[in-house]
């Protein structure tokens, strides 16, 4: 059901409508398409990352050996059925992983 709802988002349409204009080989299709859309390249990453790149830039000793390549972010996806449901217990825990993260790398301390 989860494919329906990002195909109906893809196409900007409510999710009857989708279903109601898509035939079976043509979901099939989109399916495909939207599991290799994460993994193309888009100019706006090049734009993003070499805005990151002339950040780093500014940091670091030695400029010249900061690459554009180490700030493309390269996604995977895994099909829908290879992904499980977060169990209450994982999600806290990834949470918390995140916050601690943040407050860490922002240097804030948290409130007890």
């Amino acid at each position: 059901m989860l494919a329906w709802y990002r195909l109906a988002s893809h196409l900007h349409l409510p999710l009857q409508e989708c279903k109601a204009k898509t035939t079976s080989s043509e979901f099939v299709a989109w399916q495909e398409y939207l599991l290799l859309e994460n993994t193309f390249e888009r100019t706006e990453y090049y734009y993003l990352a070499s805005i990151a790149a002339e950040i780093r830039r500014s940091y670091v000793k030695y400029p010249r050996r900061v690459k554009l390549k180490d700030f493309i972010l390269k996604f995977k996806s895994k099909p829908e059925h290879q992904m499980k449901p977060l169990s209450e217990e994982e999600k806290k825990g990834r949470i918390k992983m995140s916050k601690s993260f943040w407050f860490g790398a922002l240097g804030l301390k948290r409130k007890k």
